[in-house]
């Protein structure tokens, strides 16, 4: 009964922060095409694209592994072990961070000849806020291992889209003329905001406390764990941006930028992928603590839901994309066909990722990062071969081909390595009674 009134709040919670927060977040790109030129915006996509990537890459898989190991810290309330958690990631992400600002400030007098903070890129200054992503992120997985989802979601889904929103707004209204450095510090700021209110109210639920010595008990064995996680989800974040940066590389300037607004058109797609991932991972985590078999149960209603949503939400975008795509400005109807091969590829992926979610947290994550390796290369080969001939279609068809690839290649892996759930051509007395006894059904799909 615990379980159903968790999957219907937290239902209810994921699909306000999804619904309102893609229109937020559309909002705020909006207003920013709006005020930047088609090359500027096209710029704050590519430097927001490479802190994404780097958020994920500085914690070393320390938000993925989360919720499999606090499910039992936070079940005891052991608040000093999730505290220790928290500091062993947050002192390798601040670590990597710095080293990271640090090589791309190098690599920016490498490439201008100079040491001008003005003259360079924007992935330099946006380079100032990837501790503060990392930190966030770790944050928000505490809570959302705590099942805490509106505190985990909606400040990251709606509050700070909505807040930059009001930013450039105010920017705008002040200011003769936006400049992208201005968005940066404002996102920064709101960034600084929202992490410190994250663990105000970490610590004011008392669900995690700090003491003098760390307490994680083997922090090699964890990486071991961690670091795997981290690799597959780096790599699919840079399957969803290599486009931007081959793109930048073999295409028109502006094209960058009417592509950036079909990417975020198609963005729907993958909130609400996160959203109910983010929904029922809590449950594997503890689960799992019982066995493969015993959460399986959590596997197949994951991925009822998932297939349903996704599927309905890619039919009302392939309906209404061209109509969001010319709020952006007429000239962005070039991007319609782009937008229809993303949704598409956003669809395959969709309906596989809690299965690539399992297979990282049964000890087969090497597989999903090989699988992950072997699509982004596709993509890459696919994208210098067509965006030539092609432009930003060509790009949107290379991501689709490989989102197809790799959602085959994950589904294969997983029904090659599943463990069987019948002994002799029968369920185990023991398996079926534990499986009716301790996860009731729920009718969240009724």
């Amino acid at each position: 009964m615990q379980q159903d009134n968790y999957l219907k709040h937290g239902a209810l919670t994921l699909s306000v922060s999804v619904i309102i927060g893609f229109i937020v977040d559309y909002a705020f790109n909006l207003s920013l095409s709006r005020n930047l030129s088609a090359h500027e915006y096209g710029d704050y996509k590519v430097a927001y694209a490479y802190a994404t990537i780097c958020g994920v890459l500085v914690l070393l898989g320390g938000d993925r592994v989360a919720p499999k190991v606090l499910a039992k810290p936070l079940a005891d309330n052991a608040t000093s072990q999730v505290g220790g958690f928290v500091l062993f990631f947050t002192k390798i992400a601040v670590g990597l961070s710095l080293v990271l600002f640090i090589c791309t400030y190098l690599s920016g007098y490498w490439h201008l000849g100079s040491w001008s903070l003005e003259e360079h890129h924007a992935l330099l200054w946006i380079s100032a806020a990837i501790p503060l992503i990392a930190i966030g992120a770790i944050l928000s997985r505490v809570l959302q291992s705590a099942k805490m989802l509106v505190y985990a979601n909606l400040p990251w889904r709606i509050g700070l889209p909505l807040g930059k929103t009001i930013a450039v707004i105010t920017l705008a209204a002040l200011l003769e003329q936006v400049h992208l450095w201005q968005v940066i510090a404002a996102g920064i700021g709101l960034l600084l905001i929202i992490t410190f209110w994250q663990l105000s109210v970490l610590r004011k639920q008392n669900l995690m406390s700090f003491t003098p010595l760390t307490p994680v008990n083997d922090g090699t064995k964890l990486l071991k764990t961690s670091v795997p996680m981290m690799l597959a989800m780096l790599v699919t974040i840079a399957i969803s941006q290599l486009d931007l940066y081959m793109l930048e590389l073999l295409a028109l300037e502006h094209e960058v930028g009417h592509y950036a607004g079909a990417v975020t058109t198609a963005h729907m797609l993958p909130v609400a992928q996160v959203s109910i991932i983010a929904l029922f991972v809590p449950l594997l985590g503890q689960a799992l603590e019982k066995g493969e078999e015993h959460a399986e149960h959590v596997l197949w209603q994951a991925q009822r839901v998932m297939v349903v949503i996704v599927v309905l939400l890619s039919i009302v975008l392939m309906v209404s994309g061209s109509h969001l795509l010319q709020l952006f400005g007429e000239d962005f109807f070039t991007a319609n066909g782009a937008l229809r091969y993303l949704i598409l590829g956003s669809c395959f992926w969709a309906v596989t990722a809690f299965i690539s979610t399992w297979l990282q947290y049964t000890g087969k994550g090497k597989y999903v990062v090989f699988i992950g390796l072997l699509t982004l290369v596709t993509d890459a080969i696919l994208n210098w071969l067509l965006i030539p001939d092609h432009g930003i279609t060509g790009a949107a068809i290379s991501t689709c081909a490989a989102l197809f690839l790799a959602s085959l290649l994950t589904w294969i892996t997983f029904l090659t390595y599943r463990k069987p759930r019948h002994a002799g051509g029968k369920v185990t007395t023991s398996q079926s009674e534990r499986q009716r006894n301790t996860i009731p059904n729920n009718n969240l799909l009724k």
